[in-house]
């Protein structure tokens, strides 16, 4: 009985179920890059941006390689949080990314006609005529998009690695912002270790570092005008949607979205599943200075009347928010409350006298404006959303920076033409949407400066109080710049994966990692012998029972190769170069999965340096730690370092030993290890 396998409907997927329940679409989520349907999560994040130079098929193999090792499924991401959840450990692992432009899937050999059919796309974002549709202008971009051809960007992203520590350490960076720009250990030392690779096969032409900026208090992503980010995202999870039904009950806005909003067929992928997404990406530079000042001189004196200067409600009539996310709309002052009203639109205010039509929010997502104003269907416009995934980088806000700080904006979607570039064109710069001559959307709506390299002022009409029929007229000055950036396709999983068709495999050792290493090698050798000698390997030729290889092959789940030439006549002579192929890739994967558990405690330990916490033993319990754990499994020496009102072990060097011990520990792993014949 054959089973038709239908394709599926993307139209028709909202509200997935995610992992661990009852699931539909596991293998789409298996073959779907992370980030795309929910944020990666993280605090940290570093973006490498490629030109790929030299060898192509070199290149392929190593993005290839570079999937299998380190790319995140969506369905790897919803595992990995479904852990977290639950009080687990969570692997202290690296999320990535990778995406590629038109020009780097043409740079690996791929023709234009095969390439994801989208005009933009194709086109790219430094082309003249996208520069006019989206109203960039390349010459006050950063050189490395300006004078580069990108074929490819990677997405590292981390937080800080500090075991059962890792909240505390979170919240530590939540209290002191100023350690948001501290990048974890292994974040740093997978970045260093990923450019190296990287050497043989690409320039770097532009590195950008990213952080997570969260409000001191609520612990809420803000960005650098100080506003919380990351509200009102289109939602696709179940367990997303029941969180925001916890406060909404949708009957003025409804924020989930069926998967067709983010994912297009990936026209390389070889799967019913085979999705990918747009990628967005633009360096945002925001002036705060100039921004609160702005804020405070030009417009809240204006709006002052009689009495006091406005601030907070002059900002959140720029953004259409309050700075805790409180929409303008619904309130004349900020409720403090979080998390904020999202069930909301713009039916009570069709004069814009409460949330002006230029306010950022009320431009970029009119919750049914269009369908008032221009007869469109609010289901419709809400095709025009995007999935958004931006994090600040620069100069903290605190310091009131005028340059080198903002937002690495990044958004997800089917079409870059309906959905970012529409948004862009037909309502950010558009001066007459909603209504005539309400102006461009006072943040992003001029992000090109004038001939004289001047941020451009614009005149808006503004409510003097809030809800009345009174407007001021009051001046107000771009201060985001674009600073560069491109379109990006994020290809599925089993296209990148087919670069090189042999991954590494999750291995649980047997004993000691360097012991099973040179076991393995005494069975290889083992098998270079009975190869010399034309000996049965698989079952012993006299009883026809199962041997050591086998058995040795079988208890590590490794594929195996017979080869008899007596009455039972099995397999061929080949059998004895395959099967050591197979020993020696077991040992490359042992290798490098041992290796990056030690990476990831070497960053743990430089870690609790910094922050001068105990090692060895936990502080409260005085109980051996995961790190006196770490080192006893693999039989290697430890130094205590404890400093506590009942205990005194060691010194900080503790901390430099025992990361030299785990390189040291690495160092030998590479090493050629002495075989021992026949030891099974």
């Amino acid at each position: 009985m054959t089973c038709e396998i239908k394709e599926i409907d993307i139209n028709q997927i909202v509200e997935i179920v995610t992992p661990f329940d009852k699931f539909e679409h596991e293998p789409l989520l298996d073959e779907i890059q992370g980030n795309i349907i929910k944020s990666h999560g993280r605090n940290h994040a570093v973006y490498l941006f490629l030109k790929f130079e030299g060898d192509i098929e070199a290149a392929k193999q190593w993005i290839g390689s570079f999937t299998h090792r380190y790319v995140t499924s969506a369905l790897e991401q919803a595992e990995q949080g479904k852990l977290y959840r639950q009080n687990k450990d969570v692997p202290g692992k690296i999320f990535a990314n990778f995406f590629l432009t038109r020009a780097g899937y043409m740079r690996l050999g791929y023709a234009y006609q095969n390439l994801p059919n989208e005009d933009a796309f194709r086109q790219g974002m430094k082309d003249p005529n996208m520069q006019n549709e989206l109203g960039d202008d390349s010459n006050q971009w950063e050189d490395g998009f300006k004078n580069n051809e990108i074929h490819a960007l990677v997405l590292l992203a981390a937080d800080k690695i500090v075991g059962p520590r890792t909240q505390e350490a979170k919240l530590e960076e939540q209290k002191d912002q100023s350690k948001l720009r501290q990048q974890p250990a292994l974040l740093k030392n997978k970045v260093a270790a990923i450019k190296k690779e990287l050497d043989a096969i690409a320039s770097v032409v532009h590195e950008q570092i990213g952080y997570v900026l969260r409000d001191q208090n609520t612990g809420e992503e803000i960005e650098h005008f100080g506003f919380r980010d990351g509200v009102s995202q289109p939602l696709f999870l179940k367990r997303d949607i029941e969180k925001e039904r916890e406060h909404s009950d949708f009957s003025k806005w409804d924020s989930r979205a069926p998967l067709s909003l983010v994912l297009f067929k990936d026209p390389l992928g070889t799967k019913h599943e085979s999705y990918g997404s747009f990628l967005v990406f633009r360096k945002l530079e925001q002036n705060v200075k100039a921004w609160n000042k702005d804020v405070v001189k030009n417009l809240a004196d204006k709006l002052k009347g009689s009495g006091q200067p406005k601030p907070d409600l002059a900002g959140a009539y720029t953004m259409g928010r309050f700075q805790d996310g409180t929409p303008v709309v619904i309130d004349q002052a900020s409720s403090g409350k979080v998390p904020q009203d999202n069930n909301f639109n713009y039916q009570d205010d069709p004069q814009g006298f409460k949330c002006p039509f230029h306010a950022h929010t009320r431009k970029v997502n009119p919750r049914g404006d269009t369908s008032v104003f221009v007869s469109i269907p609010l289901e419709e416009e809400k095709m025009h959303r995007i999935a958004r995934r931006g994090i600040n980088y620069g100069i903290l806000p605190s310091e009131e920076p005028e340059n080198n700080a903002g937002l690495l904006f990044m958004s997800f979607q089917a079409s870059l033409a309906n959905q970012f570039n529409f948004m862009q064109k037909a309502w950010a710069k558009e001066r007459n949407f909603i209504k005539r001559d309400v102006g461009t959307d006072v943040v992003i709506g001029v992000e090109k400066k004038g001939d004289d390299n001047i941020a451009v002022t614009e005149t808006y009409n503004w409510p003097t109080n809030w809800g009345a029929q009174e407007q001021t007229e009051a001046d107000f000055t771009h201060w985001v710049t674009m600073k560069g950036g491109e379109f990006f396709f994020t290809p599925c999983m089993s296209f990148l994966k087919s670069l090189a068709p042999e991954p590494s495999r999750n291995i649980e050792f047997r004993g000691v990692p360097k012991q099973e290493i040179e076991a393995a090698k005494g069975v290889i050798a083992e098998l270079q012998n009975y190869k010399q000698r034309n000996w049965a390997i698989g079952l012993n030729g006299d009883t026809i029972e199962p041997d050591k290889f086998l058995t040795f092959f079988n208890q590590r789940k490794l594929p195996f190769k017979f080869y008899l030439q007596n009455q039972v006549g099995l397999g061929e002579s080949s059998a004895y170069d395959d099967n050591i192929k197979t020993l020696n890739k077991y040992i490359e994967d042992v290798i490098n999965q041992e290796s990056d558990a030690c990476e990831y405690k070497i960053a743990e330990l430089e870690e609790y340096n910094v922050l001068n916490w105990a090692i060895g033993l936990n502080g409260d319990t005085l109980q051996p730690d995961g790190f006196v754990n770490f080192f006893g499994e693999r039989e290697l020496p430890f130094k205590f370092f404890v400093q506590s009102q009942r205990v005194s072990l060691g010194d900080k060097s503790a901390y430099d030993q025992n990361i030299k011990t785990l390189n040291d520990y690495i160092s030998s792993l590479n090493r050629k290890v002495p075989s021992t014949v026949g030891r099974f």
